[in-house]
């Protein structure tokens, strides 16, 4: 596991357990409210996930084309750099001539 998993199972899991633990047991009338507020919290976890997760394709998706823009432009970068060492050495070669 990671960093960002173990830090999400501490601070948010682990404690939602115990606090639907806790709910269930203060309601003595067929557990309703515990199933109501885990349907509610389980709907609005699947729509933020879901939304978290079309985000972050997003954004991972427009870094590629940034990577694969700067790659262009480094390469482009580099072979004018090779082309003017070229010729400055051919004008080299040509002077001493």
């Amino acid at each position: 596991m990671v960093g960002p998993s173990i830090i999400f199972y501490i601070l948010f899991v682990i404690p939602y357990v115990y606090f639907m633990y806790w709910l269930v047991k203060q309601d003595k009338k067929k557990h309703m409210w515990g199933i109501l507020v885990v349907t509610v919290i389980a709907i609005a976890g699947v729509l933020v996930s879901q939304t978290a997760s079309k985000v972050a394709m997003e954004n991972y998706k427009q870094h590629q084309v940034d990577a694969r823009e700067q790659e262009n432009e480094a390469r482009e970068q580099e072979g004018k750099a090779i082309e003017q060492e070229i010729e400055l050495k051919a004008d080299s070669l040509k002077n001493k001539k």
